[in-house]
């Protein structure tokens, strides 16, 4: 990986992916790779395909619980260009490393509106397409107009939205390398955008666990019924597995009190998912994304 280095992209060997994601477990990846614009990127992935090593692109790291054992092969983050946007009129086109919630709020002061309830998705615009991220009052794939991705031969395609299958929290996008979206959003006036952003983040803050590290929502809502409320009326709040912890406040959270495994958290997963099985003959599945393991 020394090559990607003179390209000016950041390499690092062995490096525990705790310190990139928002539940502060998992351990090290191979390689840990920043690239800051698409010419190092296109190298990357080259350089990866040409050696048959894993490419897994990982953007604010939430949604995701990486195994102990850490990652095989490479982890990618998107930078510099990636994690800007350009607004023309009631389109912005950003990159996939831009922080979801920023990317509100600097909507708003650009007077556009239809992004707000978005504003307590604490990912990254690629992984909010690839998992079609979103909450009750809006999806990702609701505002997407065209999505630019990397082609083998290093060249961006453009795709249009109905080109894309956007379904609940899952997407079409998944398996591609998102390099920037065009997003179609709404002029508004700032005096009422900025009153429903604040909304959708005073609503998040008193139900979530806001300030603990956690992984977002766990499970995905089975039809006709909310995980969060299965959870807790099978009486698992607050239950606890090593130093992780069914939150107190949302059931469909788990919080690490410090210290805790990925394995401490797949075990409390799965005995969620038992219990309200048992209970209520009804399965989980995970929201968030399981990754890594052992060689």
């Amino acid at each position: 990986m020394k090559e990607l280095i003179v390209l000016g992209a950041a390499v690092k060997e062995r490096e525990p992916m705790a310190q990139h994601t928002t539940l502060a477990v998992g351990g090290p990846a191979d390689w840990y790779v920043e690239v800051f614009n698409l010419e190092q990127l296109a190298a990357l992935v080259k350089k990866a395909r040409g050696r048959a090593l894993p490419l897994f692109f990982m953007g604010a790291g939430s949604n995701l619980l990486v195994d102990d054992f850490g990652i095989r092969g490479v982890v990618a983050h998107l930078g510099g260009e990636f994690e800007k946007f350009t607004v023309e009129g009631d389109r912005v086109r950003a990159g996939a490393g831009v922080f979801l919630p920023t990317l509100v709020k600097q909507c708003a002061d650009q007077f556009l509106g239809g992004i707000e309830p978005l504003v307590g998705v604490p990912g990254t615009v690629g992984g909010a397409l690839a998992m079609n991220a979103g909450t009750r009052d809006l999806e990702m794939g609701t505002i997407v107009e065209s999505v630019e991705i990397l082609e083998r031969d290093g060249t961006l395609k453009n795709m249009l939205k109905d080109e894309i299958k956007f379904s609940y929290r899952s997407s079409t996008l998944q398996g591609t390398t998102i390099c920037f979206a065009t997003l179609k959003l709404k002029r508004g006036n700032k005096d009422d955008i900025i009153p429903a952003i604040q909304k959708f983040l005073s609503y998040r803050l008193k139900t979530q666990p806001i300030g603990t590290l956690n992984v977002g929502s766990v499970f995905k809502n089975p039809p006709g019924h909310f995980a969060a409320e299965l959870i807790e009326k099978a009486g698992l709040k607050g239950l606890t597995i090593g130093r992780a912890q069914v939150s107190g406040k949302h059931a469909n959270f788990i919080v690490n009190c410090g210290g805790a495994t990925a394995q401490d958290i797949k075990d409390l997963i799965m005995t969620v998912q038992h219990a309200v099985k048992e209970k209520f003959s009804i399965s989980l599945d995970p929201e968030v994304k399981i990754v890594g393991g052992p060689r």
